[in-house]
């Protein structure tokens, strides 16, 4: 995290205008989407692949105002928990409209969504498969397999590599298969998903040639599943024709699961500096942290920042966050003019992974977040309380 990447695409005049506002009007930090670069960004994807079923992986952000929006412009969901489903039936979704996937499904879970609504399951193991069939017989299932291949990735984030703990390696796939099918499941297809932020163009089409050798021994099928895990970098334009051919090859719907690369962009992270500090680096102090955007110290990921403020002598900073933890580091080596105490600076491509992974380490509440609909500002999710951080405790 030694230094700060440039934007991969700036933020909208009209949206950066709107942040000014929201600044005089919210206390940071917090939270900000634009909904208009979400959807040029569902359109763009609907370009690439005009016959591809969309599925938002919420776990990118499931805000319920977002969802809503996906839901009016046809793009399904992927959930990887329990929560989510039920999340997604809140924002109007119907079972059918659903995937829920993950690697841990306990009969208490299925048990709920026998209720609930039962969506479209992803099969992550034989232990998954054989539990499934004996409490949920006749669902409807696609199997997720492990493509073995050295992705290029950060290591938590690559799910593709066959150390991974995802997926069925591809020898035991036509296997299982079968054993799907033998105990009475409705198999749909194959699921494939590399991991997270990826930038080549080798990995898709390795991937792409695991699932083309499965053909042979699995047959035709209702659905190709080619997951999701294009970075920002990205134009999954590179893979659309090979995508499309690959299903036609199994006689399957496309399904794609974009996450990040639909909210990403959209989203910043909005925080004041409260102070500047010398050590044997420059620090700026300010109000978010790792409770707030956690990618920084979990993955070194790194985030755009611009200042929204205007001062003299640009010099490289540190963004350092409340925690008393030496990693509570939000970037590194930014350059920036000199701030003044309340100068305001906004995080970029922080719509992912950021408001879903935040927490209440420290007992610090979690942020506000809105929305930017193009007209006025719209409140996805109030500001926790302190009081609501003790109400679940005797």
């Amino acid at each position: 995290m030694d230094a700060t990447p440039s934007p991969s695409a700036p933020l909208r005049p009209e949206f950066q205008q709107a942040l000014q506002e929201a600044l005089q009007r919210y206390e940071t930090p917090f939270y900000a989407y634009d909904l208009t670069r979400i959807h040029s960004r569902v359109k763009a994807l609907r370009q690439s692949f005009p016959r591809a079923r969309l599925l938002y992986a919420m776990k990118a952000n499931p805000r319920l105002g977002i969802l809503r929006r996906l839901r009016g412009w046809g793009v399904g969901l992927e959930a990887v928990s329990l929560g989510e489903v039920l999340r997604a039936y809140r924002a109007g979704y119907t079972p059918e409209e659903v995937l829920l996937n993950g690697p841990v499904k306990t009969p208490a879970m299925l048990e709920e969504l026998r209720g609930a609504g039962l969506p479209i399951l992803g099969v992550d193991s034989m232990a998954d498969l054989e539990r499934i069939a004996r409490l949920l017989p006749g669902a409807k299932v696609i199997l997720r397999v492990n493509p073995d291949l050295p992705i290029a990735t950060h290591d938590h984030l690559a799910t593709g590599r066959g150390e991974s703990k995802f997926g069925i390696l591809a020898a035991e796939v036509p296997a299982s298969v079968r054993r799907a099918k033998q105990a009475g499941l409705e198999f749909l297809g194959l699921h494939l998903h590399l991991g997270s932020a990826l930038e080549s163009l080798e990995d898709f089409q390795e991937g792409y040639r695991v699932l083309e050798a499965l053909y042979e021994s699995i047959g035709p099928t209702q659905v190709l599943n080619l997951g999701g895990g294009f970075g920002l970098n990205f134009d999954p334009a590179q893979v659309s024709e090979a995508a499309q051919k690959l299903a036609d090859t199994f006689g399957a719907q496309l399904w794609l699961e974009p996450g990040r690369y639909l909210v990403a962009e959209a989203g910043v992270l909005l925080t004041r500096v409260w102070g500047t500090k010398r050590t044997r680096r420059n620090y700026l102090l300010v109000d978010a942290g790792m409770m707030t955007l956690l990618r920084p110290m979990l993955y070194g990921a790194q985030h755009p920042v611009i200042p929204l403020y205007e001062g003299p002598e640009v010099r490289a900073w540190d963004l350092a966050g409340p925690v008393c933890e030496s990693g509570d580091v939000l970037a590194r080596n930014v350059p920036l003019p000199t701030p003044k105490e309340g100068d305001a600076l906004a995080i970029l491509q922080a719509g992912a992974y950021g408001s879903s992974m935040s927490s209440n380490y420290l007992d610090h509440p979690r942020p506000l977040e809105i929305l930017w609909n193009g007209a006025e500002w719209e409140v996805l999710r109030r500001p926790q309380s302190l009081e609501a951080l003790l109400a679940e405790e005797a």
